[in-house]
């Protein structure tokens, strides 16, 4: 009697503890930004992982115009510049594709996802590029414009976390995006 007892103890055990991890992993699904957060702005059913989605659009972007920049420039010192910046603008989406990655997969929201990049658009988040006839120094400037946006994101989403080591990866690419500017203020004084 006693050894049944302790079998149903046991199974009973074992599925509240399942539970709990299942759960726990289901809750990440639907994790939102932190009561108060500033992020909510942007709407009060926003997920983490569409803001993780938008930054991986944002560095994507950010790759895509360094490679473009860096073929329009004459000076080396500032081709090999944009080149290291789009390297790291990949370094910089694939921590966050991974971060997604290790997530289960989950479409976005047919209805929420677009009117939430509405509004990221509308914060200027997602500024059109110069056009192909863009001087030098105006594709700088939208380079220095897009990296102060960039650091203003990210702040906001660091400000998001519950989890203080995901804070602190949030709030080394503020200040890498912070040196990217920096940087291109260095070898485009007066840009902007």
């Amino acid at each position: 009697m006693n050894e049944q007892l302790y079998f149903y103890a046991a199974a009973a055990a074992a599925g509240l503890v399942l539970y709990f991890i299942l759960a726990g992993r289901r809750s990440w699904l639907r994790a939102k930004p932190s009561h108060g957060s500033a992020m909510t702005r942007f709407g009060e059913n926003i997920r983490l992982r569409d803001l993780f989605r938008l930054a991986v659009l944002l560095e994507e972007e950010g790759l895509a115009f360094y490679q473009k920049m860096a073929e329009k420039v004459s000076d080396p010192a500032v081709k090999e510049l944009c080149l290291e910046l789009a390297g790291e603008e990949v370094k910089h989406r694939d921590l966050l594709q991974g971060q997604l990655d290790s997530w289960r997969p989950l479409a976005v929201h047919a209805a929420q996802w677009p009117a939430f990049l509405e509004k990221v658009k509308k914060e200027g988040f997602f500024g059109a590029p110069p056009g192909e006839g863009a001087s030098e120094k105006e594709m700088a400037a939208y380079a220095i414009r897009q990296e102060i946006k960039s650091a203003e994101f990210y702040g906001l989403f660091e400000q998001a976390f519950p989890d203080a080591w995901k804070r602190v990866e949030i709030h080394n690419l503020v200040a890498q995006e912070r040196a990217h500017e920096a940087r291109l203020r260095a070898a485009y004084p007066g840009a902007v």
